[in-house]
């Protein structure tokens, strides 16, 4: 089994990460509106983690060595939206607050709708299994 380089893997992730990250994204054509000229564009962030090892111990037989070893890695990446407002008072980025949790949100109002409905559906059978017992 080759030995574990945590340096080798790490330095691969972020020479392949660097590119992307250090680039600059603008996503659409500018557009020219009221003496400004906005440009869309994207922050990126991006993180990434990794991890590993290696090891021996002794089998059931006194001559025999079992080796073992294993590595891992995650990453992830956030994507802001933006815009760069040129005008004759200069330039600025206006940032979008919020954009990066609005999918959370969603997803939170929408587990919050369903755990609503299944604790409705519950008290229901329960009040269906009381009047069940009382009539009987």
């Amino acid at each position: 089994m080759p030995e574990f380089d945590a340096g080798v893997i790490l330095g691969d992730i972020v020479r392949g990460l660097t590119k992307f990250a250090e680039s600059t994204k603008v996503i659409g054509d500018p557009i020219e509106a009221a003496g400004k000229i906005i440009v869309p564009a994207v922050v990126v962030r991006v993180g990434f983690g990794a991890g590993g090892g290696s090891g021996t111990k002794k089998g059931e037989e006194a001559d025999e060595v079992e080796v073992g070893g294993g590595s891992g890695g995650g990453g992830g990446v956030m994507l802001t939206p933006v815009f760069l407002i040129v005008d004759d008072e200069g330039e600025r980025l206006l940032t979008v607050p919020k954009a990066a949790t609005a999918g959370g949100s969603m997803i939170d109002t929408i587990k919050d709708v369903v755990d609503s409905i299944a604790q409705r559906r519950q008290e229901k059978e329960a009040e269906e299994e009381e009047e069940a017992r009382e009539e009987s």
